[in-house]
């Protein structure tokens, strides 16, 4: 009887420890967001690598104002880089994935704007890529800085119905990152795109930036 009651109490302690792995596991992973699905692309040669590379960079076109656009060939969107791009698509669904967010609505996107680095790094040309759900009110920003391979994303939810406005900043973001500094500075820009939202993850340099219907 002794050992049939201690075979019971093993099992119970089976039990409990798969219980508490259960819990810590489903706590660990407090959001289960969607990644984006991919979309049919027949530009097969889409990479974030193509677009900041000396055939494109040397033929960028400059607009009377200064402004840069990448050429034809060379200015690949959201969902081409999605089908395409293996680093690319691995970066964004990680970052759904660490989210609360769904990415399987996305409909609306633009074109990629290239930014020129400070000083004479030519590493550091940057892309931006954004796109947008207009269904759901969810965007999508993609900072990358291709040649070192840094990527960060921002996902903002603006509320529909009774939903809060929230946002969170995903990827590379340590303060030493080129794309986490771009990703920061524009939502310092841009703090009316996130005015009332709530900031869900903790980056540094953006404490301040959790809720900025208050600012």
């Amino acid at each position: 009887m002794g050992k049939f009651n201690k075979g019971k109490q093993g099992v119970k302690n089976l039990l409990l420890l798969s219980s508490m792995t259960l819990v810590l596991h489903v706590s660990g992973n407090a959001y289960a967001g969607i990644a984006p699905e991919v979309k049919p692309s027949k530009n097969k040669t889409s990479s974030l690598k193509k677009m900041v590379s000396k055939k494109c960079l040397d033929n960028l076109i400059i607009s009377d104002d200064g402004n840069m656009s990448l050429p034809s060939g060379c200015n690949f969107s959201f969902s081409e880089l999605y089908a395409h791009d293996q680093f690319f698509r691995d970066r964004v669904i990680k970052a759904f994935k660490a989210s609360p967010f769904d990415g399987r609505f996305f409909d609306i996107e633009s074109l990629a704007e290239i930014t020129e680095p400070p000083g004479d790094n030519d590493d550091s040309w940057s892309v931006l890529l954004e796109t947008v759900s207009k269904e759901k009110d969810i965007r999508a920003q993609v900072f990358a800085v291709p040649n070192i391979n840094e990527l960060t994303v921002i996902i903002t939810d603006r509320g529909i119905g009774n939903k809060k406005c929230s946002y969170g900043v995903y990827g590379d973001i340590q303060e030493r990152n080129e794309s986490f500094s771009l990703a920061s500075l524009y939502i310092k820009n841009y703090m009316g795109a996130f005015q009332g939202c709530k900031l869900l993850t903790k980056v540094p340099n953006l404490s301040g930036y959790d809720g900025l219907a208050n600012q």
